[in-house]
């Protein structure tokens, strides 16, 4: 099988043989769910209808430009997880499924959350600060985007498990192999903290719940440990091309 990787240079990664090539049916109905939800952040507001209206849309900006960035990003690590792997089977199709039932529900408190960053910044840049919500909403509002974050990102973490399942099929060499065990590690990593944040809004006094939010700075050291832990010094050895079939 000719990898994408094999065939142009600048295609895929310098340590992973890609195994997808052509986009599949299950890849192409996901990267239509990723445009619609990117798509829910923007329409769900009327057109202005002066330039007053429109110069509030363009506060808007801050939390649109985030939570675009968060779609986004989970978008390529589904990408990239096909691209590797091209894996087709129905404990794929099953758990893709439901990766898009929690994104298209995500949408909805994400773009929520984002509006009211962008209500406070605007507060700020006007020199009267000024909380977007109550004490009561800003905790409620982060435990559901936490499990719903949480509940992604464990979408992910058991893809990678059942690619690392896979392995034999899939041929992973050793270097591959360690890398799969940290692409699992890593979104458990998230599903964690997005579980932990939930519970410590929900048990904390009312006054420190909506500071849960800043246990999300875990994560970068969380995943740099995790990757010292189950890819310490790997190094890519080049590798003749595999032949077509």
């Amino acid at each position: 099988m000719t990898s994408v990787r094999d065939l142009h240079p600048l295609k895929g990664e310098p340590n992973f043989r890609w195994r997808g090539g052509n986009p599949s049916r299950v890849e192409a109905l996901t990267d239509m769910v990723f445009a619609f939800a990117l798509t829910l952040l923007v329409v769900s507001n009327a057109p202005p209808g002066s330039f007053d209206e429109l110069v509030t849309q363009l506060w808007g900006f801050p939390g649109f430009a985030a939570a675009f960035a968060m779609l986004l990003l989970l978008w390529h690590s589904h990408y990239v997880f096909f691209r590797r792997y091209a894996l087709e089977d129905q404990w794929t199709t099953v758990l893709n499924a439901g990766l898009l039932f929690l994104i298209v529900f995500f949408v909805y408190p994400l773009k929520y959350l984002a509006t009211m960053l962008s209500q406070f910044v605007r507060s700020i840049v006007a020199g009267a600060p000024q909380p977007p919500m109550s004490l009561e909403h800003a905790r409620d509002g982060l435990v559901i985007v936490s499990l719903g974050y949480a509940a992604v990102f464990a979408m992910f973490a058991l893809l990678y498990a059942h690619a690392l399942r896979r392995r034999e099929e899939l041929d992973l060499d050793a270097h591959e192999t360690k890398l799969t065990r940290f692409g699992a590690a890593q979104h458990w990593v998230h599903v964690s903290i997005g579980v932990l944040v939930a519970i410590s809004a929900s048990v904390l006094p009312l006054f420190w719940a909506p500071f849960s939010g800043f246990l999300y700075c875990l994560i970068g050291p969380l995943i740099f440990a995790t990757g010292v832990v189950f890819a310490p010094n790997v190094k890519h050895a080049p590798t003749a091309p595999k032949p077509s079939m």
